[in-house]
């Protein structure tokens, strides 16, 4: 089961919030971060990233599968989260601005959130026919409500105990590893030059200690391909055991392996050993099958240090 969240409210108090806002449920509600208009490398471990930081993420309106030639009409996904200020002033200091403290910005169809209240974060955007402008002083009404109740309830949390947290990228699967098995040149590419620094950010990579590996063609993140990349929820075992619609595999030292087709169409082999979930995914067809061999390199990395599962 999910980590315990730092607070007393729940996706089923947002999402009564929002459909209330919104006239009406948008359908699809998950207790994850939502996948439309996200970065291409969330689904897997990083729609859990809150729940691993002693939050939660809520969401709905998302597609089946990712469609390039349409968006769904209404759509939202709201982030609350604990120790406000150490997450706003990390992410200030990686570039991020004032983000988490400017406030609810309506616009024609949509609204971005980030809003704080003592030690509570909130960070989200929804989507939907009819919002304006004018729609600001409601949605903040409404949503300050919940935040203001994450607030007064605020409690400390245990993190649980990870071998990957934090982990480094090579520590984890090299770029030559990578390249013997797949038979070219691989970079590790630097992941934060995908854009802008913001509160999800901070949370993944700092205060959850997950990690994006991308094993691309070369340094150049925008015109060498990216071949592999490495996803990571530290104590995200709870998180795999839950994913639905997926095949067994088997990798060596893994104490469990799961192979599918992510939001994107693209082949994920997701593993876990002991308290953590990794997801590899190949971004150029290939079957998810194929990245057995990587994963257990990977895993081999893992279970040197500790007694191999059983």
């Amino acid at each position: 089961m999910a980590p315990e969240a730092a607070f007393d409210v729940t996706c089923a108090d947002v999402n009564d919030v929002i459909a209330n806002l919104l006239g009406g449920s948008v359908g699809g509600e998950k207790d994850v971060m939502g996948l439309t208009s996200a970065p291409n490398w969330y689904p897997g471990p990083a729609q859990h990233m809150m729940q691993r930081a002693g939050g939660i993420a809520c969401s709905a309106g998302d597609p089946e599968k990712f469609d390039p030639e349409s968006s769904p009409d209404a759509y939202w996904g709201i982030a609350i989260v604990p120790d406000a200020q150490r997450i706003i002033d990390g992410a200030a200091e990686r570039g991020a601005g004032e983000n988490g403290a400017t406030g609810v910005r309506c616009y024609p169809s949509s609204c971005i959130i980030d809003l704080r209240d003592g030690e509570a974060l909130m960070s989200g955007s929804l989507r939907a026919p009819g919002i304006t402008e004018a729609d600001e002083g409601r949605v903040r009404a409404a949503i300050e409500g919940i935040l203001a109740s994450a607030a007064s309830t605020l409690r400390e949390v245990e993190v649980g105990p990870s071998e990957i947290a934090a982990a480094r990228c090579e520590s984890l699967l090299t770029a030559e590893e990578v390249a013997a098995e797949l038979g070219t040149h691989v970079e590790i590419t630097d992941f934060t030059m995908l854009g802008g620094w913001g509160i999800p950010a901070e949370v993944y990579y700092v205060k959850d200690g997950g990690q994006l590996c991308l094993y691309a063609e070369g340094l150049n993140i925008y015109e060498d391909a990216t071949l592999v990349s490495l996803t990571t929820l530290p104590a995200g075992a709870w998180a795999f055991e839950e994913l639905d619609g997926a095949s067994p595999e088997i990798v060596a030292g893994a104490d469990a392996a799961l192979s599918s087709v992510d939001f994107y169409g693209r082949s994920a082999l997701d593993v876990r050993v002991g308290p953590d979930w990794l997801r590899f995914t190949f971004y150029d067809g290939r079957a998810a099958a194929d990245m057995i061999p990587i994963a257990t390199m990977a895993v081999e990395h893992l279970t040197r240090g500790r007694p191999s599962p059983q």
